[in-house]
């Protein structure tokens, strides 16, 4: 195998400072080629038109192709369609469609639509998007079983979804039996791997609890360790996130969606190390995919 692929994801920045620093990331990340960018929701599921609004202007920014996310929970139907209307008519035709939480439809209801995949359906046919969905290796914390989650990303696949992007993992191990189950249960859509590099690791504690993704305990002892140094703790998790992405491309994976957290550094140093694993055509060296 002799290409990877990165895609990238930023929230919507919530002042003049982190929106600096969000233009100025996203332009520098631009370098390395990108498959793809997306903007998701601000924390707890709102700030669904900043997102919009965001999504357009990083695309006419750094002129990669970008994706909004788009949570039925935030939305009635007509809310919905009128959303995904200002989303095409600016260019913008690539979502990320998932369910939601705690948003506007306080009752769990999804924009009128019986699953999310009956959603994906009508926005394919209505807008001719590109759909990329959610997938959970441990298992998404409302579904009631394993193979329950896996026949809802099945359907997802049945309805015209073109990839399915996961929750961040630490532990490789997770996403590889996680494919094999996907496979197994006749999905063959893409399965793009989702990547968390560690900015703070108190905060991925945090959300972790919430949305059941696993943290190894050995994390804790590591990140103790480091004291108050902020040196220590960025070079722990750079060589964390590092390890993680040259294991996952060793194993076949060749295509990471890296969370970034609008965090240039840690993100650019998953990249090159991602992407050393695949060496050129040419003469087996390899060149990162800059462009100008």
């Amino acid at each position: 195998m002799l290409s990877g692929s990165i895609s990238l994801e930023f929230f919507p920045p919530k002042n003049l400072v982190s929106e600096r620093a969000l233009m100025t990331g996203a332009h520098a990340l631009r370098r390395f080629a990108p498959r793809f960018q997306t903007v998701t929701f601000g924390a707890g599921g709102e700030g669904g038109e900043n997102s919009s609004d965001w999504a357009v202007q990083l695309q006419k920014l750094n002129g990669v192709p970008t994706a909004c996310h788009l949570a039925l929970s935030q939305f009635d139907q007509a809310g919905l369609f009128q959303f995904a209307e200002e989303l095409s008519s600016h260019g913008v035709n690539h979502i990320v469609l998932v369910r939601g939480d705690d948003g506007a439809n306080r009752d769990g209801s999804l924009a009128g639509f019986a699953s999310v995949a009956d959603a994906v359906l009508e926005l394919k046919l209505r807008f001719g998007f590109e759909v990329s969905v959610s997938a959970y290796p441990e298992k998404h914390p409302k579904a009631q079983s394993f193979a329950a989650d896996l026949e809802v990303l099945k359907r997802k696949q049945e309805a015209g979804a073109d990839r399915a992007i996961t929750q961040y993992f630490f532990e490789n191990d997770l996403f590889y039996q996680f494919r094999d189950q996907v496979v197994a249960a006749g999905i063959s859509m893409e399965l793009v791997p989702g990547i968390m590099p560690i900015s703070s690791f108190s905060a991925v504690q945090r959300f972790s609890e919430k949305c059941g993704a696993s943290v190894p305990p050995r994390f804790e002892s590591l990140y103790d360790s480091t004291g108050d140094d902020n040196a220590k703790k960025t070079n722990l998790s750079r060589s964390i996130i590092e390890e993680q992405v040259r294991n996952l491309a060793q194993n076949d994976v060749d295509s990471i969606h890296i969370y970034t957290l609008n965090r240039v550094d840690l993100a650019a140093d998953a990249i090159r190390a991602f992407s050393a694993e695949f060496p050129s055509e040419e003469d087996g060296q390899f060149r990162p995919a800059l462009v100008g």
